[in-house]
């Protein structure tokens, strides 16, 4: 069963993503490249504004806690839930530039992990997108 996980993003739907697992007995470890939300989280504030944010962090009994390092936090979990931005592109597609460096630090990881580990891409991406070096991954650079 799994009981440790990773969040990355810690904006407006990673945070409370976060959050919620902990605060439902999941051990979770989040990593942002935000230091400012990262320490906020280290310190219980919440790093973005949204209801019951705070109340969900104070309930998650020490169990969240906040990285600028995607691979310890990766190392560290079982399951790794991919929750950054995906900016709309002028050509009504999502940008993929903070979501490829996320999924490249993923992999250097994995390579090296020998257990099982899930990976859960929730971020917006358009359909074909992630299949490969075609066309798709690359308009989204």
């Amino acid at each position: 069963m799994v009981t440790r996980l990773s969040v990355m993003g810690l904006g407006k739907l990673g945070a409370p993503l976060a959050a919620c697992f902990a605060a439902s007995g999941f051990q979770v470890t989040a990593a942002d490249v935000d230091v400012r939300k990262v320490e906020a989280l280290n310190r219980g504030i919440p790093p973005v504004l949204e209801p019951f944010l705070g109340e969900l962090i104070r309930g998650s009994d020490g169990r969240l806690r906040a990285t600028l390092d995607p691979e310890a936090a990766v190392r560290d979990s079982e399951a790794t839930f991919i929750v950054v931005g995906t900016p709309s592109q002028p050509d009504g597609g999502f940008s993929l530039r903070y979501v490829l460096p996320v999924c490249e630090a993923i992999g250097r990881v994995l390579r090296t992990k020998p257990d099982y580990h899930l990976v859960v891409l929730t971020s917006t991406v358009m359909p074909g997108s992630t299949g490969g070096r075609g066309d798709g991954f690359s308009r989204g650079r």
